[in-house]
């Protein structure tokens, strides 16, 4: 069978969908063929699409883009005859967009092997309607089949596939790689999706290890089958939270020093961080951790945001990574429930004082579902009828009139007014404007700067370059119709 995925990547951002990547490992390794074509790098792709002839597409959807996916499924099926299926958070969470017209199957949680047993079904004729994690239209009526049993073994499934990406000249001469060591998160933040996909396994699937490891081997041969035939000169782990196992950490630091040495990049979490972990990540040529603030007010963060830890320790941990040289880059949030103007600043007056090289910032988005999107609800925050937005970077859902505007335009200034105290003031009038263009191309121009010369976590080379390109090219091909 032949198992294709269309997916749509995030603008200026060539980061590696490790979730598909995993999905077209595991068919490929049973027998079945699979491809990956990315909307908006694709030359021509309902040309590709058609001559490929696939049998079943799948779809990585979050909340938010979801209508994106369902338009593309209709211009699709006027070139080609195929199933479709929708994975990731918003089906997994919302599993009634089966009942749109251009869904065939949902598959909710982890897809690596209901997605093998729907090819291995379709390829010998046989039913499928009754495969765990999967959602089926069948005779006018939607079967809907428990959770299966999260994948225990995570060393028992492939290396993602890199493969798939080499037709895309920026995927390919890009030298930063992106790696998962690990799956799932043992916290519970109100804004996460952890907590809910947690409750979603116990009542359905039962009892099993949330979160799970590869072990130290399994993902330093991965990092070495890599750099052995790709370009690779910077290591990203993507897990959710790196370091939340010590004797997992030490050993790995050891064997990456010994057998990698690369440059790497990981997320932390302030409250696990102590000098031995800091040490280890120092051992692992870490040379960039991500560290959430979310919030410089201790009361939201710990009463809205579920997120229990103080601003000391979120401070003593940076003043750890800056004692061994590693580079910061916090993560922040702007306008969230309950909070004000005057709380934002606070969060900026925290990233002051951890001087990250970069404070990565989000207007807050309550994601349909989460423990967060409730309390909204509940507060009057939020209409229920809310449609979600694709991205985090645009507007504010729960704020109006001026508030509105001032937390959409700190976002634009939030970077610059750690960077600057003059900036910090001016950015207090200058938050009441109207958006424009200027505060955007500053946004965007700043956070490029960064994270290309100071975090390394996006390639300033070649790749970047011929991805910048291609995005250009996109606007034209949208346009002569040859995508959507």
């Amino acid at each position: 069978m032949k198992c294709l995925f269309v997916y749509k990547t995030a603008s200026l951002d060539i980061t590696d969908p490790m979730g598909i990547m995993c999905l077209i490992a595991n068919v490929k390794k049973h027998g079945h063929q699979s491809d990956l074509f990315l909307t908006n790098l694709e030359k021509d792709l309902f040309k590709s699409v058609k001559e490929y002839q696939p049998d079943v597409i799948g779809f990585s959807v979050t909340s938010g883009s979801e209508n994106y996916y369902l338009e593309l499924i209709r211009r699709l099926r006027k070139h080609v005859k195929f199933i479709s299926i929708m994975g990731g958070p918003h089906p997994t969470f919302f599993p009634e967009i089966i009942e749109k017209d251009e869904v065939d199957i949902i598959c909710r949680g982890e897809g690596d092997e209901a997605l093998v047993e729907l090819l291995d079904r379709l390829q010998e004729g046989k039913e499928y309607s009754d495969i765990r994690n999967l959602w089926v239209k069948k005779d006018g009526q939607v079967v809907k089949n428990p959770m299966r049993p999260l994948i225990q073994d995570l060393d028992s499934l492939p290396f993602p596939d890199r493969a798939s990406f080499l037709k895309y000249y920026a995927y390919a001469h890009s030298s930063v790689k992106h790696f998962l060591s690990s799956r799932g998160c043992p916290y519970d933040c109100a804004y996460c999706f952890n907590h809910m996909l947690k409750k979603l396994y116990r009542d359905e699937a039962g009892p099993g290890q949330y979160c799970r490891l590869r072990s130290v081997e399994n993902v330093i041969r991965e990092v070495e089958d890599v750099k052995n035939n790709y370009p690779l000169k910077i290591v990203y782990f993507h897990d959710d939270l790196f370091i939340m196992n010590k004797t997992w950490l030490k050993e790995f630091s050891a064997a990456y020093k010994a057998r990698v040495g690369l440059p790497m990049i990981c997320y932390v979490r302030a409250n696990l961080v102590n000098e031995e972990v800091v040490q280890c990540l120092k051992e692992a040529n870490c040379i960039t951790i991500a560290m959430g603030v979310e919030s410089g007010n201790e009361e939201i963060r710990k009463t809205v945001l579920k997120r229990n830890m103080t601003n000391e320790q979120i401070v003593n941990a940076a003043r750890l990574f800056h004692k061994y040289g590693i580079s910061i880059m916090t993560q922040n949030m702007v306008g969230l429930p309950q909070e004000t103007i005057e709380n934002a600043y606070e969060t900026i007056q925290v990233n002051t004082e951890i001087k990250p090289a970069y404070a990565w910032v989000s207007i807050f988005q309550p994601y349909p579902r989460t423990e967060l999107h409730r309390f909204c609800i509940e507060k009057g925050y939020l209409d229920p009828t809310h449609k979600q937005h694709a991205s985090y970077q645009v507007e504010s859902p729960i704020n109006t009139g001026m508030t509105k505007r001032e937390f959409e335009n700190l976002h634009k200034f939030f970077a610059l007014s750690i960077e600057s105290p003059l900036v910090r003031k001016l950015s207090r009038s200058l938050i009441r404007w109207p958006n424009n263009i200027v505060f955007n191309v500053i946004y965007r121009f700043f956070k490029g700067y960064t994270h290309i010369v100071r975090l390394k976590m996006s390639s300033g080379e070649i790749g970047f370059l011929g991805y910048l390109w291609d995005l250009l090219g996109y606007k034209v091909r949208r346009h002569l119709g040859k995508t959507y």
